[in-house]
């Protein structure tokens, strides 16, 4: 600013000014734009911040839903491991069974044999006796 720009002149408020009323006019208006700009950018930023935090929110929900899911698919894998391993021990609980069923039978089948010899003794010692 050159010095024949600088003016003192007094406003319609009586206040002591040192700009042209049109410059310092155009000055406030700036002034109040730019104030209106900041009130609107902090406006928007709040707003950005509300919305990130909601995207935060559904992440973490995303996040403890994918965590949910890993363990019940751990389960799961577990779970057929489980019935394996009982299938397993069930048909070694089945061999052992059929294991002693033979040998219940062939017992039932030598003593059976026993008492069919034991009863041709009786028998041929019966008709021995009597004749």
């Amino acid at each position: 600013m050159a010095d024949d720009d600088r003016i003192v002149m007094f406003d319609e408020d009586c206040q002591l000014r040192i700009y042209d009323p049109e410059k310092f006019n155009e000055a406030v208006d700036l002034q109040r734009c730019a104030q209106q700009f900041n009130e609107k950018l902090q406006s928007f930023k709040d707003m950005i911040q509300n919305h990130m935090s909601v995207v935060q929110a559904q992440g973490q929900k995303i996040e403890n839903e994918k965590l949910r899911a890993i363990g019940m698919r751990n389960k799961v894998e577990g779970e057929s491991e489980v019935r394996r391993r009982k299938q397993r021990e069930l048909q070694q609980a089945i061999k052992e069974k059929q294991t002693e069923l033979d040998r219940y039978i062939a017992e039932y089948n030598s003593l059976q044999k026993l008492e069919a010899e034991q009863k041709q003794l009786i028998d041929k010692l019966s008709y021995n006796t009597s004749s």
